[in-house]
């Protein structure tokens, strides 16, 4: 199938210098895909509205030349007042006179994009537009004829696939020649009085960059008219006072009237008519299963369960789909520590690398399976287009905390991790739902605290199914994922009827298609987060663990007090008489009361880094302390664990409950307090967040563990 003209295609002798190429296009129509295989980087992709929160930037190089390539965030005009559409609008008027554009069509919803560009085609930078969705399009029995299209904007448009890379190769080679690209001219117009008055006012000004002054004027002679612009429209705050000025005078003597919607009728018989002529052939209405999957999916009732039922499904898949690779990774690290001691005479240095750095990380690398398969359940959910029904139908039971299910996304988000989930905010237009979404996205639960979660669960939880068919390890670790969802709706609940008092926000999305989840997709967006994880997590647990270590064997214990004693008996005193060991009981009047002993008190000082590195401090901690038994795993440790002064065991339903609510509520991430500050560009917020997520975490987990207790659970 040829996607291409030959003549754009024609080889030139001149090589063309690099130029900077700005990708936009309406959100979910394939242009973060496209990206992605233009460049070879890895932006994140998914089916639903507002993935990419921020400009992203690659390169092309072919033998013809070279050109830097920018993924705008999507967007339908270019009047968006979220913070990540005021990016769009902002590079597109503030641009170059080098630059280029390259939008992204979707063949499906061709009409709604031919609005954008448009609106665009107005800005007159040269550009040529990508057309995706065509095999979607085809299969509803439609042909889009793009030579029609081409003749009414005056740009060339060409098909490809950025899922199957169809036509992905051509097109870097399209990209990189000037010849390319051209400067829109549209046969349409708006009525003959309106632009006129345009004319005459543009006319009077002299400016290099009269193409982004239409757009601003145009938008002031709305203002003017009373309508109530998008408030941070670009173009409003930086427009010239005698510019201003001379619009008013014109526009005062036109007695013309300028109205958005009158633009949008104008706007849209006139693509009705082109779409017309450019289409042909009898769409088949998609009906059958997919239709009776939306009744179910967004029913008010049956679509929540179904929700609820996915999680639970997902969280089961965590603890028996992984059990195997845990294994193996695990006795991988055991043999890795074996191999390596082997090389090292018996002393600090072989217990450093064997217990510090390869029991240290080893203990949370061992957690990658479940941490994997979260990734990828996620994925599948996006890629299919499920994530945006679930946004759809908890529109309405978010409604009644406040908030609308635009800030659903960034919260289901933070399952994974609350860093780009607050960053995702930006999509929120409302800025009073934003900073509540901020604010309340850490109570998520995340993948940093799963292998938190799993060891505690797995120590002290029983294997035995309850009611023969539920295990109590996938009902514990689904309960947190519930506590987190419905702790964040009472948050935002309080913050809006406190601090954030405002006008209730709507929320007005288009549901995407449904569509098969790309493997090649879901590969990469799992390798990129795990590497992500192995990589960032890995050096901040390498690093702590052997400061650990190091605190956890000095002072040495010598001489006398360690006379006549068995080697457990030896690293019990050691580590109980380490710096570590006095850090940990210093912080013991503040713990005990909700059930933390010093041991614990130290992986929460150490946590803070990174949620993960408590289980290496747990590790370490009682690798040092050990056993006699060499095979002995983390797990049985801490069932072996006894207090010296009464000698019952410390880990009991009652602390490890403890220690999972505080954990499910405190805010132990430096990661998530740099990114409210970069985000809020305020200290007080994260201070605030802080403050407040550790007060509700000791409160909840001394309520808890006093209960549990009064109930016998100890």
């Amino acid at each position: 199938m040829k996607l291409f003209p030959s003549n754009v295609l024609e080889k030139s002798d001149d090589s063309t210098e690099s130029i900077r190429v700005l990708l936009t296009g309406n959100p979910n129509c394939g242009k973060s895909t496209l990206f992605n295989g233009l460049t070879g980087l890895r932006q994140k992709t998914g089916n639903f509205h507002g993935v990419t929160v921020e400009k992203a930037e690659g390169n092309i190089h072919t033998e013809q030349g070279s050109v830097s390539l920018i993924d705008l965030p999507g967007a339908y005009s270019l009047g968006g007042e979220s913070e990540d559409k005021q990016v769009t609008t902002r590079l597109l008027l503030s641009r170059s006179k080098e630059d280029r554009l390259l939008f992204v069509l979707d063949a499906v919803a061709v009409e709604r994009g031919l609005q954008f560009l448009l609106q665009i085609s107005n800005l007159k930078i040269p550009m040529f537009v990508a057309v995706t969705m065509r095999d979607a399009l085809e299969k509803k029995g439609v042909k889009l004829d793009l030579n029609v299209l081409s003749k009414a904007f005056g740009v060339p448009f060409f098909f490809v696939n950025p899922k199957t890379g169809e036509g992905v190769d051509s097109l870097k080679e399209v990209l990189v020649q000037e010849t390319t690209y051209k400067i829109p001219d549209p046969d349409f117009s708006l009525d003959k009085k309106r632009s006129a008055l345009i004319g005459s006012i543009l006319s009077k000004l002299s400016s290099s960059d009269q193409d982004s002054l239409q757009f601003i004027v145009e938008n002031s002679l709305k203002e003017f008219s009373g309508e109530t612009l998008q408030t941070g429209l670009p173009g409003q705050s930086f427009l010239p006072e005698k510019v201003r000025q001379l619009a008013f005078s014109e526009w005062e003597k036109s007695g013309l009237q300028f109205s958005y919607g009158d633009e949008l009728v104008q706007r849209s018989i006139w693509i009705k008519k082109l779409l017309s002529k450019a289409i042909s052939g009898k769409e088949t209405l998609e009906k059958g299963i997919l239709g009776f999957a939306d009744k179910l999916l967004l029913h008010p009732v049956w679509g929540l369960g179904i929700f609820l039922a996915l999680m639970a499904l997902v969280f089961q898949f965590l603890f028996t789909w992984s059990e195997v690779p845990m294994d193996w990774i695990e006795g991988q690290i055991s043999n890795l520590a074996e191999w390596a001691g082997a090389f090292l005479p018996e002393g600090p240095i072989r217990s450093l690398v064997q217990e510090g750095m390869i029991g240290g990380v080893g203990a949370v690398l061992v957690f990658i399976p479940q941490i994997s398969l979260l990734f990828l359940f996620i994925g599948i959910m996006e890629e299919s287009g499920y994530i945006a029904r679930a946004s759809f139908l908890m529109d309405r039971f978010m409604g009644k905390f406040g908030l609308s299910g635009k800030s659903f996304i960034p919260l289901l988000s933070s399952a994974a991790c609350a860093v780009p989930a607050i960053m995702g905010t930006r999509t929120i237009e409302n800025k009073s739902d934003r900073l509540t979404t901020i604010l309340v996205s850490p109570l998520i639960t995340c993948s940093a605290r799963y292998p938190v979660y799993i060891l505690v669960i797995g120590t002290v939880f029983s294997s035995n199914p309850v009611f023969g068919i539920f295990s109590p390890k996938v009902l514990a670790l689904f309960s947190l994922f519930l506590l987190g969802m419905f702790a964040s709706m009472g948050a935002a609940f309080i913050f809006k009827k406190t601090f954030f008092l405002s006008e209730p926000s709507y929320f007005l999305m288009e549901l995407p298609r449904y569509q098969l989840p790309s493997l090649r997709s879901l590969f990469f967006t799992v390798y990129k987060k795990i590497r992500a994880f192995v990589l960032n997590a890995g050096k901040v647990i390498l690093f702590i663990s052997i400061i650990l270590w190091f605190l956890a064997n000095y002072p040495r214990v010598e001489g006398s007090k360690t006379e006549g004693l068995t080697a457990a008996q030896t690293k019990s005193i050691q580590i109980s008489e380490s710096y570590a060991g006095r850090m940990g009981k210093a912080m013991e009047p503040v713990l005990a009361p909700i059930g933390f002993g010093w041991k614990m008190g130290l992986g929460i000082i150490t946590s803070f880094a990174a949620r993960e590195v408590m289980v290496s401090t747990l590790s370490i901690v009682y690798g040092v302390q050990g056993e006699d038994s060499e095979d002995e795993n983390l797990r049985s440790a801490l069932r072996n664990d006894k207090d010296p002064s009464t000698g019952k065991p410390i880990w009991t339903i009652a602390s490890a409950l403890s220690l999972l609510i505080f954990f499910a509520f405190a805010c132990q991430c430096m990661s998530t307090l740099a990114v409210v500050k970069k985000e809020t560009n305020s200290l007080f917020w994260p201070f605030f967040l802080f403050t407040y997520m550790t007060i509700l975490a000791y409160c909840s987990a001394f309520l808890v563990f006093h209960v549990s207790k009064f109930l016998g659970w100890n």
